[in-house]
């Protein structure tokens, strides 16, 4: 790239440059790493509605590298990292959006992982098992055998109704659609519908 042009593309991997100083002698230049980032940031963002937390934080990770200067990044890192949320959105607000993570899909995305339902049940399945195991001995010793039945009861109940419970609070994520992939499907439905009217026409 010559020094007094203002962009270029990269001959190897084809992706633009841009020349911050135009100048002989003091060139700077930087990556538009954008298009990378966004399939970065796309890929968490399945991997979440696929409930898999870990390859999201890594995928974050990756695109916070390329930058941190968008907001989807932070209102991503704001549903994976719960204890920083309130500052995460904050910063997100003072950035630009590329479309791909957005404030509302927070709120969508809160309970992705459904981790505090699992929790919840496996709480509720411990508290029910030693109930049940301690009131055995009891029961048999001192002769109170309506303790034991009572507390088998009380655990079955506890366990049953942390399951409605999941399942009622159980997150109902839809399948991510961005734009420009939602265009492309229509393009191309297009197209193959042209084609089809076109080679009717044909005698």
């Amino acid at each position: 790239m010559e020094d007094t042009l203002v962009s270029g593309f990269c001959t190897y991997c084809g992706r633009q440059i841009i020349n911050d100083k135009a100048v002989v002698g003091n060139v700077n230049v930087k990556m538009d790493r954008t298009p990378e980032i966004v399939n970065t940031l796309k890929l968490a963002k399945y991997s979440m509605y696929d409930k898999d937390a870990n390859g999201a934080r890594v995928l974050l990770s990756k695109a916070m590298q390329m930058s941190s200067e968008y907001s989807d990044v932070w209102y991503m890192d704001a549903v994976l990292d719960k204890r920083n949320a309130k500052a995460d959105m904050e910063r997100a607000r003072q950035y630009p959006s590329l479309g791909i993570f957005t404030e509302s899909d927070v709120s969508v995305y809160k309970n992705f992982d459904d981790s505090g339902g699992q929790a919840l049940l496996i709480f509720s399945i411990m508290i029910a098992f030693f109930g049940i195991f301690i009131s055995l001995p009891i029961g048999i010793i001192f002769e109170v055998y309506y303790l034991i039945l009572a507390m088998f009861i009380i655990g079955i109940a506890l366990v049953a109704v942390s399951i409605i419970y999941v399942k009622k609070h159980k997150s109902n994520i839809p399948a991510p659609v961005f734009e420009d992939e939602d265009n492309k499907a229509k393009q191309a439905a297009l197209d193959e519908t042209n084609r089809r009217l076109g080679s009717e026409k044909r005698p």
